[in-house]
């Protein structure tokens, strides 16, 4: 019987469906973001805004490749964070204690799933928004824009925060 327990406990958890959907969904807009960029390329002036605040038009301009720059560092933080959701389904052995929960992964799984997500969406509205500035429209991406996608960062790492530490207590 126990050893039947342990086995449970030591099963891979299921990444839950909704992050599969909500997974591809994302990828999708990315992948469209992109193809957008590659379509307006050759439109792209010889240098474009590569650096901008949100008090001046433009603090620094680069070759029209840096517009890729952006979307290189999304994929890979979208890889590095994919990568560590598949890693937070497998139980880790512990030293003096007891492996994670099913739950207890799940929530790791979720939290690691909205973020990477959360990320790419961000990356890709502001690859739109320097593709428009590059074309010589006006911004779309406005500074309450980035105080709000740092509000809901740090909402998703405070839920799966609160959410582990009540997790932890259950067991």
């Amino acid at each position: 019987m126990e050893m039947r327990a342990r086995m449970q406990t030591q099963q891979k958890t299921p990444t839950p469906r909704f992050c599969h959907q909500l997974t591809v969904v994302v990828a999708i807009i990315f992948l469209a973001g992109f193809t957008a960029t590659l379509i307006q390329y050759q439109k792209l002036p010889a240098t474009i805004p590569v650096l901008q605040s949100f008090t001046s038009d433009h603090a620094q301009f680069g070759p029209k490749i840096a517009i890729f720059y952006l979307p290189f560092i999304a994929l890979m933080l979208f890889l590095l964070l994919h990568y560590l959701e598949m890693k937070a389904a497998y139980p880790v052995m512990r030293k003096n204690k007891p492996p994670l929960s099913h739950s207890q992964r799940q929530n790791g799984i979720m939290t690691f799933c909205l973020i990477k997500n959360s990320i790419l969406l961000y990356f890709t509205y502001s690859l739109f928004n320097d593709l428009t500035i590059a074309l010589g429209h006006d911004r779309i991406l406005q500074q309450w824009h980035a105080y709000l996608f740092l509000f809901l960062l740090c909402g998703i790492f405070s839920m799966g925060i609160v959410r582990g530490i009540l997790l932890n207590k259950k067991h």
